[in-house]
């Protein structure tokens, strides 16, 4: 009887060896792959760098300014891996820049770029991401309101006192100006025009005989053209002096078709255009804005802000008079 119990004790040992060695070898080639698998998915994450996501309202994608603007924080958003720019158009109107800028922040953007349509209108822009926590660097064009971390851009009132001192020198300091000023309320218009009345108080020569705003636009500046060679005969317009390239071709243009090639036109910004019309001789002057620049210092300013460092308040860029074909030749292969 023992014997019998002893070999039963036996063979229930060796089924139950042989029971456990048959669900070892699995488990085990399973515990020596999953660890692989799941260290190769979580690595990445832990060394992904963060993505900042930035709202940009713009002024307009219209203007040829502006547009060289866009396309230099197209380029930027995609040859920066760590942003991701988020550019909207306001249209020129301040009302969808406030409702654009409320939509960037509703997205849940770490940041606003603004390029401000009004000096007044668009402070409220400033407002609405101030209150949901957001840092502003607001590019180019400013407003009243002066709670944004930093302005990227220039002084425009600089480009105004070197239009101004061009025109000066070509008039020989003395006879009669005409001004197509921008957007009545727009930063440029303002500051480009104290400006040139800056340069003008030391010529007491030199008579401002017209100003009237050409909205930044080349029809609007045109016609605003045509009526004053309608109005002054030849000899009583030496310079005409336009906050914009746009604007500066406008008038180019209004001149060429009444053959008035005496009047000498001066236009700012620096557009390839603009640019092209100096080098053929039929536009006087411009002064280039690096935008291209500008737009890479803002960026560069809202990711140290939001990477903690302390906003530097205020980034100038210088401006480039431009009253040569030389000159013209040179920043004319930087814009096209």
């Amino acid at each position: 009887m023992k014997k019998l119990v002893a070999v039963i004790l036996a063979i229930l040992l060796v089924a139950m060896v042989a029971g456990c060695s048959g669900t070892v070898e699995p488990s085990t080639s399973a515990d020596t792959s999953q660890p692989a698998e799941s260290s190769g998915a979580e690595q990445p994450a832990e060394d992904a760098e963060k993505v900042w996501k930035i709202g940009v309202s713009t002024q307009s994608w219209e203007h040829e300014f502006l547009k060289n603007m866009v396309n230099a924080l197209q380029a930027i958003d995609e040859s920066m891996p760590n942003v991701e720019l988020v550019i909207v158009d306001s249209e020129d109107s301040v009302e969808k820049q406030l409702n654009d800028v409320d939509t960037l922040i509703a997205q849940g953007v770490d940041g606003i770029i603004l390029n401000a349509v009004n000096m007044e209108g668009s402070s409220q822009a400033v407002v609405a991401a101030k209150e949901a926590g957001l840092p502003v660097v607001e590019l180019v064009a400013l407003t009243e309101n002066e709670d944004y971390d930093t302005f990227v851009g220039t002084d425009v009132k600089a480009s105004g006192i070197l239009a101004g001192e061009i025109a000066a020198e070509m008039m020989g300091e003395k006879g009669k100006l005409f001004e197509i000023q921008g957007q009545m309320g727009h930063s440029a218009q303002i500051n480009r025009g104290a400006g040139i009345a800056e340069v003008l108080a030391e010529y007491p020569d030199i008579e401002l005989v017209e100003s009237q705003s050409g909205e930044f636009t080349k029809d609007k500046a045109m016609s605003v053209t045509e009526a004053w060679l309608a109005k002054y005969p030849a000899g009583e317009i030496d310079v005409i002096i336009a906050h914009n390239d746009g604007m500066a071709l406008g008038a180019m243009n209004a001149c060429i078709s009444a053959n008035r090639p005496e009047i000498k036109i001066i236009g700012i910004d620096g557009d390839a255009e603009a640019l092209q019309a100096v080098i053929d001789g039929t536009l006087a002057a411009t002064v280039v804005d690096d935008v291209e620049t500008e737009s890479q210092l803002a960026v560069d300013e809202m990711v140290s802000i939001l990477e903690g460092s302390a906003p530097e308040g205020q980034i100038l860029a210088e401006y480039i008079p431009i009253t040569t074909a030389e000159d013209a030749e040179v920043w004319l292969e930087k814009r096209q």
